[in-house]
């Protein structure tokens, strides 16, 4: 049976409007549009983009059909341009805990954008005061549009141990604080990131903000800062600054691949400023960063 016949049998079988499989799609952390389930079922198109094939999964769950009942009838995907190759995207909040709650904060958001976001580059720098905790993390990106209308990016924030608080976020250069979502509970923050203006597809933006650490933390003897690759990132430069008086002991750069590939690491020393970093070329989905050790 065609992708097309079987999505439409499964929606008319499970008796949900599209605007309601949209809703619950959303929940999930993949979104796609009215308009474009609306498409899939007409076979006027079919998933191929990253954040497309993230959802399908999410897709038959909410349909009630055997995993992949759906994505097993796509085939193999079209060419697209000359030989591109389309890279898989994880949903925001992957590699995570608490996949309940992010459901929860990103359903108070508008993240139709993220697929159509691709992450050219990365540049994030944490800093570390005397009292060995985190004052201040960084942040610039650089995105590139995949087709026209996105207008926010959405960020999510996991504070490091229970208890030590929501930071502020503060938008920098080139977008401004839309609506933020908190889960004091579980130290985590959501918040919409909102462009000047929609871009256009093939257009890129450079975008800066931070968050500032508002609850003073317990001194550590161990830490670790980094990031989620949700994609394949060209790009991705951390840096980990430390307050001269509290340098660590031991740093080492680690990759954790989402696949279930072997992890990696190697170790880093510290530059003449008291700063260790990590550069990651074309890597990803994974989870990727720098960890550290104090002598007590």
């Amino acid at each position: 049976m065609p992708f097309a016949d079987a999505l439409r049998a499964a929606v008319s079988a499970c008796g949900l409007a599209l605007d309601r499989i949209q809703h619950r799609l959303r929940q999930r952390g993949t979104p796609v549009s009215v308009a474009t389930l609306s498409s899939w079922q007409s076979g006027r198109t079919r998933p191929e983009r990253p954040g497309s094939l993230a959802a399908l999964p999410h897709l038959e769950d909410i349909l009630g059909i055997p995993s992949g009942g759906l994505s097993g009838l796509l085939g193999k995907p079209r060419p697209r341009g000359r030989g591109r190759r389309e890279a898989r995207m994880l949903p925001i909040g992957a590699l995570k805990p608490h996949a309940d709650r992010v459901a929860a904060l990103l359903s108070g958001l508008d993240v139709d954008s993220d697929p159509y976001l691709i992450r050219i580059s990365q540049y994030d720098r944490y800093e570390y005061g005397p009292g060995r905790t985190q004052l201040r993390a960084w942040n610039r990106q650089i995105l590139r549009a995949d087709r026209n209308g996105p207008d926010r990016w959405v960020t999510l924030f996991y504070a490091d141990e229970p208890g030590s608080g929501v930071p502020r976020l503060r938008a920098l250069r080139n977008c401004r604080l839309g609506r933020t979502v908190k889960d004091e509970t579980a130290g985590m923050l959501a918040a919409e990131l909102l462009f000047d203006r929609p871009l256009h597809c093939g257009e890129t933006l450079i975008m800066e903000y931070e968050l500032v650490n508002l609850v003073p933390q317990q001194p550590a003897t161990q830490g670790s800062c980094g990031r989620t690759l949700r994609m394949i990132t060209r790009e991705y430069l951390l840096e980990a600054a430390f307050h001269p008086t509290a340098l660590p002991a031991l740093c080492e750069e680690f990759n954790e691949p989402a696949d279930g590939g072997p992890a990696t690491s190697r170790r880093i020393r510290l530059d003449s400023t008291g700063c260790a970093h990590a550069l990651a070329l074309n890597t990803g989905p994974a989870r990727f960063g720098i960890r550290w050790t104090w002598n007590d």
